[in-house]
């Protein structure tokens, strides 16, 4: 997980669940990872890192279900009955299809059928809201789209169109080359990284050409932007100061960033340790909330077989 993840899909969720009056469920797409992983050894091993990072950054005390995909028997059964009503119109528009097809990478089917899928995801459960990226705002309209045919197909109300919520203040998070922050770039950060890794990418960020003696604008730098995601108003105005000194450099602020992000990650990164060392604990929770959620889905999958006949 890096921090452009964790800003993106992460914190709006942790946000969310601060507030008493909401409930709010995280999964892990491990079937969606067979579009990609096809070694056991190296999907289980993924899978279980992910979930370190994730228990590790989750605050105490909130109203939140972590479950895993493919613990939901139903989940594909429900998705055979939304294939049945998406149009390949639209499985042909699709960002994941474009993109790998743009790479001349051999596409397979669960690359193709990826968005009907998260589909399913998302409307078996009925979920009001989905935190996305600007990104991945399509795959909640798609999300849309198949719930509402399925509808006006069957003449039912059986599934409800989720809001997408978007932060805007966060929607591009700039990395080493000024990309977007994207594995796919190999410009990302992990924030469990160790802190000499962390320092290593830091410091090729790119950055103006100002000479020291200079000064330089905090605004128009891909380090600044990255300190105002950790750092307090008090903080950044201080480092902004410190841009327009002569004696300031670009190695100063990346330095700075790097102090920020152990900070505001120091707790997390203890976690991670402890549940590295009781893998249990997170099992325990798992067990609990899959059982939880594999009811909800089975319920639902019920309902659609005596609307479409299958029962």
């Amino acid at each position: 997980m890096h921090i452009g993840n964790y800003f993106w899909a992460i914190k709006p969720l942790f946000d969310m669940a601060l507030d008493k009056n909401n409930d709010v469920y995280v999964f892990l797409p491990d079937l969606h990872s067979l579009t990609s992983v096809h070694d056991a050894e190296t999907l289980k091993k993924n899978k279980q890192r992910m979930l370190k990072e994730f228990f590790a950054l989750m605050p105490e005390n909130t109203n939140i279900t972590v479950y895993e995909q493919s613990k939901i028997k139903d989940i594909n059964n429900i998705t055979w009955i939304l294939n049945s009503v998406t149009p390949l119109s639209m499985m042909l528009r699709a960002h994941s299809y474009k993109d790998a097809k743009n790479k001349w990478i051999d596409i397979n089917m669960a690359v193709f059928n990826y968005p009907i899928l998260m589909a399913s995801d998302i409307i078996a459960y009925d979920f009001d809201i989905v935190p996305v990226g600007k990104d991945q705002k399509q795959h909640l309209e798609f999300a849309r789209d198949i719930a509402g045919n399925f509808n006006k197909t069957y003449k039912t109300d059986i599934f409800k169109l989720p809001e997408a919520k978007i932060d805007e203040k966060v929607m591009t998070i700039p990395w080493i080359d000024g990309r977007k922050m994207s594995k796919s770039y190999d410009n990302h950060i992990s924030i469990f990284d160790s802190p000499k890794d962390l320092k290593k990418k830091i410091m090729k960020i790119v950055t103006g050409s100002e000479t020291l003696e200079e000064p330089k604008d905090p605004e128009k730098c891909n380090v600044f932007a990255l300190i105002k995601l950790f750092a307090t108003q008090e903080k950044q105005d201080e480092i902004a100061k410190k841009y327009r000194e002569w004696w300031y450099w670009y190695g100063h602020a990346k330095l700075e960033l790097l102090d920020l992000i152990l900070k505001y990650f120091e707790k997390a990164r203890e976690k991670y340790e402890e549940y590295s060392k009781n893998y249990d604990l997170i099992e325990k929770k798992l067990e609990k909330w899959n059982a939880k959620m594999n009811k909800i889905a089975t319920e639902k999958y019920e309902e659609l077989k005596k609307i479409t006949g299958l029962e």
